[in-house]
């Protein structure tokens, strides 16, 4: 019960995480462009990239060691 109470709460964590990313990205690129698809468009390609980030680092650190035989 206790880890699967953990596995949730750090994958709200990481949305969280991957959220707020996204909506900073949102706010810096219609800053500078002023094109509202543009900040809709950096928002999601932002949240996708960390996404892909945190994925990529969970498997880096839960992959075994080879065993040598």
């Amino acid at each position: 019960m206790h880890s699967t109470a953990r596995v949730y709460f750090d994958a709200t964590i990481a949305l969280a995480i991957m959220a707020t990313l996204g909506v900073i990205a949102g706010f810096v690129a219609i800053a500078a462009t002023g094109d509202r698809l543009m900040a809709l468009s950096a928002t999601l390609a932002v949240f996708v990239l960390s996404g892909v980030v945190a994925m990529v680092r969970l498997w880096r650190s839960t992959r075994q060691p080879a065993q040598p035989e």
